[in-house]
């Protein structure tokens, strides 16, 4: 995550509860003023498995139980101000198939525009 430039916003006594094989952590843009600039970053077991997706204002993790993680993406209309979203949400779950994470229902390039 580092690397990638984010830093985890999730709480280490949390990292360490969370079940397996498939894991997930919430990261900020290191250095990120305003904190819309996110990713989810996907673990299986002990190796890193990717992320959600680049350009998200923001995402949360629903849920995670080990097989399945719920994410939800608040959708910004084009006359949205950055504060706040008015287009609603949509949920999406990740899990593992086939040696990748896997979207469903498929995760757009973009998730918070609803036409994107």
């Amino acid at each position: 995550m580092k690397r990638l430039g984010y830093t985890a916003d999730t709480e280490a006594g949390t990292l360490q509860n969370l079940g397996g094989p498939l894991r997930a952590i919430h990261g900020l843009c290191t250095g990120s003023i305003d904190g819309k600039c996110v990713a989810v970053f996907f673990f299986y077991g002990n190796e890193y498995a990717g992320f959600d997706a680049t350009g998200v204002a923001q995402s949360t993790i629903k849920s995670q139980d080990g097989k399945t993680v719920t994410l939800s993406y608040p959708l910004y209309l084009p006359s949205d101000p950055q504060c706040c979203h008015s287009g609603g949400e949509r949920e999406y779950q990740a899990h593992w198939e086939n040696g990748k994470v896997v979207f469903s229902p498929p995760l757009p390039e973009q998730p918070n525009h609803p036409d994107k």
